[in-house]
């Protein structure tokens, strides 16, 4: 699962540095719609190189002033990759809550106390930070929206709903910095993964048996997953007792790096 995060946060990477190609474009000089009409030339020409010098950013003047005046098509783009930024945080931090929940037993992960203790449930933690940065995700999806919407609402060459459309993208990125760098400090610094545990879910899931269906045919692995509902055992037991195949074979085909090998090949049946 941490690969499957790490992957769709360097999809997010990868997406957010191509904003900056969509946004450094500015129709500063473009007045009267674009047209320039009745500003000094010297002004349009040398507006921009100014405000480069001034910010110290690499803003550069749209070559087509008029479509960058009416069309706020590329704030609608830059913001949907910011929303797909906040529905894989919600994705983590989802996981992480599911996988952590839990009061009769110690679950796969421990998260930090941020919040211990209810009022009526002695021993919880509340998953306030997971919480939190779901709650963010779903104010994103919501200016993504009224981006979206406002920005299909201008009107020949104007869009009157730029300065609404400029706050809802600034909001959004505020939130999204500040649910990354709560994410980070106080979660995941000092989550705790309890592979032990995990493990022995694992191998008393009868989900487990699916690993076996190539080596000992889907009747067999139904035998033992019916054995292990049965009996409430882990697969070991369940194949001790149904005498299915050598133990020796079954533990090397649970380890971690087969379950994880990407399927088998005909000589693994040998």
């Amino acid at each position: 699962m941490p690969i499957c995060f790490s992957e769709a946060l360097s999809r997010d990477w990868w997406r957010v540095s191509k904003c900056f190609e969509r946004i450094k474009v500015v129709n500063l000089g473009g007045g009267a719609t674009g047209s320039g009409m009745a500003i000094p030339r010297y002004f349009i020409m040398e507006v921009v190189p100014f405000l480069q010098k001034l910010t110290n950013l690499p803003v550069t003047r749209s070559e087509n002033l008029p479509d960058t005046t009416q069309n706020l098509d590329a704030l609608v783009e830059v913001h949907a990759i910011l929303k797909a930024h906040a529905v894989n945080l919600e994705k983590i931090a989802s996981d992480i809550r599911l996988l952590s929940s839990g009061l009769n037993a110690r679950s796969e992960l421990s998260i930090p106390d941020s919040q211990p203790g209810s009022s009526i449930m002695p021993g919880k933690v509340n998953p306030v930070i997971p919480e939190y940065v779901i709650g963010v995700a779903h104010m994103v999806y919501s200016n993504d929206m009224l981006i979206s919407s406002l920005s299909g609402q201008g009107s020949l060459d104007l869009n009157a709903y730029l300065p609404v459309i400029g706050h809802a993208l600034l909001d959004s990125l505020k939130l999204l910095i500040g649910a990354g760098q709560t994410l980070r400090s106080n979660l995941l610094m000092d989550l705790k993964v309890h592979a032990t545990d995990a493990r022995d879910k694992l191998m008393n899931s009868v989900s487990i048996t699916t690993a076996l269906i190539p080596y000992i045919d889907y009747r067999n692995a139904s035998r033992m997953a019916d054995y292990m509902k049965e009996k409430g055992c882990d697969v070991i037991e369940a194949n001790k007792a149904l005498e299915v195949m050598p133990e020796e074979k079954l533990r090397g085909l649970l380890k971690p790096e087969n379950l994880l090998g990407m399927g088998y090949s005909i000589k693994d049946l040998d």
